[in-house]
């Protein structure tokens, strides 16, 4: 009884890893996803033992992020703690611990029907009850869903960069680069220890960048620039619950004598006075602004259907009009500007906020740089811009996208 029972569900693990493997396969071809390997292995830093932790399915994304699953028939508390022990180490001790951005635990769609444990445990997770290592847990459509997100959020990315362009520098320098790549020119910057080095005693030395961002942290948390004991960066950050990607683009820690401060940074690199902020679907700003069912709710489906301000007037219906819109956003103005520009008040899209909310922002522009806090420059958008609709934010659709979503653009102050 006990061998049958055995083979059965070895039987039944083959068949899901088969079923899977099919998917990512076809996900690869689609260009959803650049790769993916099945059961690895992985070795604590440090020790040689290779065997330590392990993991179902690797993933890797178009932005070369890394994505590890660990799935099974069904849930069962006694035997999902060891995959949570796994997807602990290889987080914090693996050698691709840097790269990783989602760490999913994976069941087939009936079990977030039919199986009450684990639909506690989920909600015990996304509530902050329960702690757990895995960032998202999934059914198998709410994974193809996920992964579907990311292709959009980076496709958009991309689109975006193309758009804005950047400057062009005879020298070679960071100033010169796009997107991804001056993202992580910064983080290279932020970890040369060099540059704390000359920070603490000879300021000359000291390349711009890094001057501004860490004498601007040092000074907001009040601490002292030579109790700066150390600099760590990354521009891996997790992905939200829905699969696209946080405002925050570089997680900074600064390891003092006092402790460890660790803040946040989106980047806008660009040559335009414009850049693209936010693209979310009309639903998704009556969600996070908690206005269903309301008038508010429906200037939203409406500018996301016409898409440009001359279209949104044009095709308002009777006891609807512009003015009326600004009115009736003016007292969510605070919520929906931290969200637009930091990634705020998401609850449902929020894993971990202290690292997914932006604290701050680095602006490259035509080789100027400036580093301020969002809720500062925030001020200064609602003292020195242009307001639409009571915000100061330009209001449009991605390429391509009229009708479906709404995107927004904040202007560049430097």
């Amino acid at each position: 009884m006990i061998n049958e029972a055995n083979r059965l569900k070895q039987q039944a693990g083959q068949e899901l890893d088969a079923v899977l493997t099919l998917k990512f396969q076809e996900l690869k071809a689609q260009g959803v996803i650049k790769g993916f390997w099945g059961k690895s292995n992985f070795n604590h830093t440090g020790f040689t033992y290779r065997n330590q932790y392990k993991t179902n399915y690797i993933l890797e994304t178009l932005d070369e992020k890394i994505i590890i699953i660990n799935s099974s028939n069904s849930y069962r508390q006694d035997r999902v703690k060891q995959d949570l022990y796994d997807f602990q180490g290889i987080m914090g001790h693996a050698q691709i611990s840097d790269r990783i951005i989602a760490s999913i635990l994976l069941y087939p769609d009936e079990q977030l029907t039919s199986n009450t444990a684990l639909l506690l445990y989920r909600r015990n997770v996304q509530n902050k009850i329960a702690y757990s290592p895995a960032t998202h847990i999934l059914g198998f459509s709410e994974l193809i869903h996920f992964l579907e997100n990311h292709k959009i959020s980076v496709e958009l990315e991309k689109a975006r960069e193309e758009e804005e362009g950047t400057t062009v520098v005879k020298d070679g320098s960071y100033y010169g680069v796009r997107g991804n790549t001056f993202e992580k020119e910064v983080v290279r910057i932020l970890n040369d220890y060099e540059q704390l080095r000359f920070l603490k005693v000879n300021i000359s030395f000291v390349d711009n960048l890094y001057k501004q961002i860490i004498t601007t942290l040092a000074s907001d948390c009040g601490c002292c620039i030579q109790d700066i004991m150390s600099v760590e960066a990354t521009n891996t950050v997790k992905k939200l619950a829905g699969g696209g990607n946080a405002k925050t683009d570089v997680i900074i820690k600064l390891n003092t004598v006092k402790g460890v401060v660790v803040q946040t940074i989106s980047i806008k690199n660009t040559i335009h006075s414009r850049v693209s902020c936010h693209d979310y679907k009309a639903d998704d700003f009556i969600r996070v602004l908690n206005i269903s069912d309301t008038k508010l709710a429906n200037y939203f489906h409406y500018y996301q259907e016409f898409g440009s301000h001359k279209n949104f007037v044009n095709g308002l219906p009777s006891g609807y009009t512009v003015d009326e819109f600004k009115i009736l956003l003016e007292p969510y103005k605070r919520i929906f500007m931290e969200w637009v520009l930091m990634g705020a008040h998401d609850s449902y899209n929020l894993i971990e906020p202290e690292s997914q909310i932006s604290n701050y922002l680095l602006i490259n522009k035509s080789g100027v740089t400036r580093f301020i806090d969002f809720q500062s420059y925030i001020r200064e958008l609602f003292d020195n811009s242009h307001f639409v609709y009571g915000v100061p934010l330009s209001w449009t659709y991605p390429s391509k996208q009229c009708g479906s979503r709404i995107q927004l653009k904040l202007p560049i102050l430097v």
